[in-house]
């Protein structure tokens, strides 16, 4: 499973990738992409740095000794992130029964709205 957080923002900067959870041979692997840094005013008058980023996280990976040497080479990070945008756009987003029949709802009374029917 892919979890995506688009737009994040941070104090500190986020590493390239990293891998956690490391367990029965199973880990997430975060990657960040699009880090940009910034600077803001504060409430006392001091510039902040803060940055922005996009985060993929690839749940319950299987691990081995050379993830870390694979994601540390741009070649190999790429193609871990291509993986995470592809996997994430594949997903079937689970929508309940109701949200359905309500988003149905909203949708027929906003297409009587543009035909004039009330």
């Amino acid at each position: 499973m892919i979890e995506v957080n688009l737009n994040c923002e941070s104090d500190t900067k986020p590493e390239k990738y990293v891998v956690e959870n490391i367990l029965n041979g199973k880990c997430d692997i975060i990657l960040n992409e699009n880090i940009e840094e910034h600077s803001k005013e504060d409430e006392n008058g001091e510039n902040k740095t803060y940055y922005t980023y996009d985060m993929y996280r690839v749940v319950k990976n299987n691990y081995r000794d050379t993830l870390e040497e694979e994601l540390s080479d741009n070649t190999g990070f790429l193609v871990w992130l291509n993986f995470a945008k592809e996997q994430y756009a594949k997903q079937i987003i689970n929508v309940s029964e109701a949200e359905r029949i309500s988003a149905l709802e909203q949708a027929i009374i906003d297409i009587g709205e543009v035909i004039g029917n009330d």
